[in-house]
């Protein structure tokens, strides 16, 4: 019986133990909660008084007359670029389906001097009969041309550098 009496005892302590333990928790998150509402109103306060400040510097009425005077630039560059984009030579009663039309005859005419493959009439090989072989003309040289002065062992010594006389590599 002592022995239940004993660890009934016990258990009530420790259950107040946890209800103290629980009891100190919720203070101390009271005033942690408390310290930071009081951060919080601190800058808030700070906030506001610097909020003040840069209201007494920017005014209502000057950023309503820059926005007035912004307008009227952009106005202005408006009737500037209008100006400089005008076309001399484009009189003012041209129909757009008369343009239509011409571009559309255009593309006609395009069409029909493209052949069969795709290819436009002016790009494709001529079949005309070959007048160069005709004329018998000889063809142009194809290999690399030697500056006077140089014989053609020196040309291929060295592409791209200046040769270099043999007679000064001895010597």
């Amino acid at each position: 019986m002592r022995v239940l009496k004993q660890k009934r005892m016990y258990e009530g302590q420790r259950d107040m133990l946890y209800n103290q333990t629980f009891n100190l928790d919720q203070v101390a998150f009271a005033a942690e909660g408390i310290k930071d509402a009081q951060q919080t109103m601190s800058a808030l306060k700070s906030a506001n008084q610097e909020l003040k400040g840069m209201m007494k510097i920017v005014k209502i009425q000057e950023i309503d007359n820059l926005q007035d005077e912004m307008m009227d630039l952009m106005d202005v560059s408006n009737e500037i670029q209008e100006t400089l984009g005008r076309s001399y030579n484009v009189p003012d009663d041209i129909d757009e389906e008369d343009l239509m039309g011409e571009l559309d005859a255009l593309e006609a005419d395009m069409g029909m001097e493209t052949e069969a493959d795709g290819v436009p009439s002016y790009l494709q090989p001529d079949k005309e009969p070959d007048f160069d072989a005709e004329l018998n003309l000889p063809s142009a040289p194809s290999g690399q041309a030697v500056p006077a002065g140089r014989s053609n062992a020196q040309a291929h010594d060295e592409p791209g550098l200046p040769a270099v006389p043999r007679a000064s590599i001895r010597g």
